[in-house]
């Protein structure tokens, strides 16, 4: 699943997913995953031309009190400007962007429903919550804890207003790793042609990724693969894609689905069984070395651009009368850093904690404290042209939570508050450290 950059106004993000052996057919140009709302890094929409921060008061970069040049090109010192998708560029210092929330060790049951949230109410600190419900268009919730399993829904009951097809879910951890262990126990959904099931690690920045994919159509068929830093509009590298047939539909039960990534290896594991090893030296130039988050997602690949439904299989199926859902049930979890994060001094640090409480954040009516903005009421959030800019994460950056988009489900303050503080980002420069 490959994430590219969108005009839609209803989504922020689109993925790409491809899972090609050299043995099937050339996978297409594009797979659109519309139901993923992983934020891409904007440098365009939050830079000038000549790298300062777009509406920084008088111009240049951020000033000292409010250091953090957010994406959406705007000023301050909260979450909201130095952990989502913080610009170095355009900051006052190299180090004025909060680091990463780095992964400690967890065993997850889904015993607390309360540990999983949705992103308009995940305020970005890791402590909160262990996993983040994406955005995804529609009125319904498609991700729930219940009877100790991790649910993801997959249903037609809104259509997407993109593909027409079903509607689903994303659910990624609220902490990132760089390299070590990730298992879970789940059944897929992937019991009708179109239907995609995935278990994967992700940078949303960097581009980087490692797969499980299983897809409706050949609920045996264990897709494989992973992607080096891809960027929108940069051309996608399928080859690294690899089935495995593990002669059974993994749609009847649970199974176990493990992924071993170290510095000079990757492992993919099926219920205990090695599975497929790609060394670092076997891949050099092409092997991920970002860190990157977890993430579930079910969605619909029936429907949309050609060779996405001849990949999932065309037209999924929700008979009858339209009321049939899919469900990919998740029984635990198991995230193992190689090296966990020092509890000792919690995130995001001494440092940047007062550098927030020294500093000016807002949020307010002026877009934080940037030239432009606007009334964060206004719902206008997408239009970023200086009266109604919206808040300081969105305005300009074309999302679609305000009025003018998805019917005003999530207004601009909404998305100061809540929302867009959530993913806690930086921009590639940390990433790639």
């Amino acid at each position: 699943m490959r994430f590219i950059s969108t005009i839609s106004t209803l989504v922020l993000s689109a993925t790409l997913a491809a899972a090609q052996s050299s043995s099937s057919p050339a996978p297409p140009v594009s797979l659109y995953n519309p139901d993923f709302a992983l934020v891409r890094s904007k440098v365009a929409a939050a830079l000038t031309a000549t790298g300062t921060c777009k509406f920084a008061p008088g111009g240049g970069s951020c000033p000292e009190n409010a250091p953090c040049c957010s994406g959406a090109g705007y000023c301050g010192s909260d979450p909201a400007f130095c952990a989502d998708n913080c610009q170095v560029t355009g900051s006052f210092a190299s180090d004025s962007c909060w680091p990463l929330p780095m992964a400690v060790n967890l065993d997850d049951q889904f015993k607390d429903k309360a540990r999983l949230i949705h992103i308009k109410d995940f305020t970005g600190y890791p402590t909160s919550a262990d996993w983040v419900i994406d955005r995804s268009p529609g009125t319904r919730e498609h991700a729930v804890i219940e009877d100790d399993k991790l649910v993801l829904k997959l249903n037609r009951v809104e259509k997407h207003p993109e593909t027409g097809g079903g509607i689903g879910a994303t659910v990624h951890s609220s902490r990132w790793m760089k390299y070590g262990t990730i298992e879970a126990r789940f059944k897929t959904a992937s019991n009708m042609p179109g239907t995609v099931s995935s278990f994967i690690l992700i940078s949303p920045i960097s581009g980087d990724e490692i797969d499980f994919e299983v897809v409706g159509k050949d609920p045996s068929d264990m897709q494989t693969n992973f992607y080096y830093r891809v960027q929108p509009g940069n051309k996608v590298d399928y080859s690294h894609g690899v089935h495995v047939n593990v002669n059974l539909d993994t749609s009847l039960d649970y199974h176990t689905y493990r992924l071993d990534w170290t510095p000079t290896e990757m492992k993919w594991w099926f219920d205990g069984e090695l599975k497929r090893t790609t060394l670092a030296s076997e891949v050099v130039g092409s092997f991920p070395d970002t860190p990157m988050r977890i993430a579930f997602g079910i969605w619909d690949g029936g429907y949309g651009e050609k060779g996405t439904t001849e990949w999932a299989g065309a037209n999924t199926s929700y008979e009858p009368n339209e009321s049939r859902e899919y469900q990919l049930s998740i029984d635990w979890v198991k995230i193992t850093p190689m090296t966990p994060e020092n509890a000792t001094d919690p995130w995001p640090g001494a440092k940047y904690i007062k550098q927030m409480e020294n500093g000016l954040n807002n949020g307010n009516s002026n877009g934080g404290i940037g030239n432009g903005g606007g009334n964060p009421n206004s719902g206008n959030s997408g239009n970023g042209n200086g009266v109604h800019g919206g808040g300081p994460v969105v305005g300009g950056d074309g999302g679609w939570m305000g009025g003018n988009a998805a019917s005003g489900l999530h207004s601009a303050r909404s998305v100061v508050v809540g929302g867009a503080v959530a993913i806690a980002t930086v921009l590639a420069t940390v990433l790639l450290a």
